[in-house]
């Protein structure tokens, strides 16, 4: 009896020793003897996998957590272990799918260490659940993969407005002048769509941003989200409009005056651009790049109509189109 002592004390103090690390342990930690069953499970084990320690107790690893198509692998690697001292997932940080109690995958990190400080040969696995981390690169993938697909389709809108530019400027300076002003609606339109994200933005902030500006402008209508892609077609026409008015129409006089007002019914929007103060205004007889870029904008982009009534005193331009579903 008195030899058995100082064995029965040092298993005490190796029992407690594991205790504290299953306590402690940040992560699932799972106690695996050489015969593959359960001898330790902590509290985070039992919230990522399911089981109790009651349960899982004396239970083989691989029936409880390790997915199908790693048990085979599992049970082979154990048996060389046993026959070799050497086994190829020791000591290492592996990725790999763990299976809960109720029968659904989580991804895990799993690393795998063998100790004899606990009483007898064990090993000591520290699992942590990554499908955070895996839902974050997944959402990481497709921002970089969308961001790519607004560059490319960016890149093409601005080759072509460089390019109908390009064709309808008689000098080098008056193209200078117009690409710079259709590259600046676009960046603005950038600024708001980067505000919300790149999702649905208020075509109120667009307004705010390139018809607002001018001091002889007036505008005001309802709170209606827009697609990034309605978004951006709907700027570069406000910018036609503007950058036309401060050329030759309302903008370009003390008198004149802009008036853009917007109505929303069954998922119609529907908006008004009013120029008044003028006179002797006459229809144009050819329409310049800017029309055309209207044109191309409501017609492949919106998907909507327009119509232009020319007055005397100014000119009254609509615009109507359906508000892009939600994706």
């Amino acid at each position: 009896m008195t030899a058995a002592a100082p064995g029965a004390a040092m298993h005490a103090l190796a029992s407690a020793s594991l205790g504290a690390v299953l306590r402690t342990a940040l992560d699932a930690v799972v106690v695996m003897r050489v015969d593959g069953t359960v001898a330790g499970w902590n509290d985070v084990a039992e919230r990522t996998f399911g089981w109790s320690f009651a349960e899982a107790r004396g239970r083989r690893v691989s029936e409880l957590i390790i997915a199908p198509q790693y048990r085979a692998a599992h049970d082979r690697g154990l048996e060389h272990f046993l026959a070799t001292g050497h086994g190829p997932a020791l000591d290492k940080h592996l990725e790999l799918t763990a299976v809960h109690c109720d029968g659904r995958e989580l991804p895990v990190e799993l690393s795998v260490t063998r100790t004899e400080q606990f009483g007898e040969p064990v090993f000591l696995g520290f699992l942590r659940d990554i499908s955070d981390r895996r839902d974050a690169a997944r959402q990481q993938e497709l921002m970089i993969g969308e961001l790519n697909h607004r560059v490319k389709n960016l890149l093409g809108v601005v080759s072509g407005i460089a390019h109908q530019t390009a064709r309808t400027s008689p000098t080098l300076v008056a193209f200078e002048e117009a690409f710079r002003g259709r590259l600046a609606s676009l960046a603005r339109a950038h600024e708001v769509l980067t505000a919300a994200t790149w999702q649905r933005a208020p075509l109120g902030s667009l307004v705010r941003e390139l018809v607002e500006p001018h001091l002889q402008a007036s505008v005001s209508g309802p709170d209606v989200l827009l697609s990034p892609r309605q978004l951006l077609s709907v700027s570069m026409i406000l910018h036609e409009l503007t950058a036309n008015a401060i050329k030759y129409g309302a903008l370009s006089r003390p008198e004149g005056r802009v008036t853009l007002v917007w109505a929303v019914a069954d998922g119609q929007v529907a908006m008004e651009w009013v120029e008044s103060g003028l006179d002797g205004v006459r229809a144009p007889t050819h329409r310049g790049f800017g029309s055309k870029m209207i044109a191309i904008s409501v017609g492949h982009e919106l998907r909507g109509t327009t119509s232009t009534d020319w007055r005397p005193d100014g000119l009254t331009f609509h615009l109507t189109f359906a508000v892009e579903a939600e994706e």
